[in-house]
């Protein structure tokens, strides 16, 4: 593996408990039934979105009036083998590391038990009114330990 955010990769594989079923649908392949190389990301946020619903993390943020948003602040996908139409990917994501207003979250895909795609990425908490960055409550850091 010669991802940076990966230093042991069996390790880092068992330490996911969290994953969703996506099925490759045929409009998101190119001519030759790969999976479009943007696509990983929207299954990161699916993930994303389901893994923050199952810790209690977001809710009413996600409305548009809430004063504290979840914002993407950078998202890596690394490709390890192709995925074709009609596959269903185990997408998995965990918590990695937590800062005092971001999070970096893991993502790992797989089709048939086999590894095909990992990623990582940092999401920041930011108040919708100021744009600045918004600590972790305390509640929230105990749910993402």
């Amino acid at each position: 593996m010669k991802e940076s955010y990966i230093q042991d990769f069996e390790a880092w594989q068992k330490e996911f408990t969290f994953s969703i079923d996506i099925e490759v649908r045929f409009s998101e392949t190119d001519l030759f039934g790969h999976l479009n190389n943007t696509v990983p990301f929207v299954y990161f946020e699916q993930a994303r979105i389901a893994l923050m619903k199952e810790y209690e993390l977001v809710g009413a943020n996600l409305s548009p009036d809430s004063p504290i948003v979840p914002v993407v602040a950078d998202l890596q996908c690394d490709f390890l083998k192709q995925i074709f139409f009609g596959e269903t990917i185990q997408m998995f994501a965990k918590f990695a590391k937590l800062g005092s207003s971001s999070v970096d979250i893991h993502y790992m895909g797989v089709v048939n038990g086999e590894v095909r795609l990992t990623g990582r990425g940092t999401l920041v908490q930011m108040n919708a009114h100021t744009g600045r960055a918004e600590k972790w409550s305390m509640p929230q850091i105990q749910r993402i330990h």
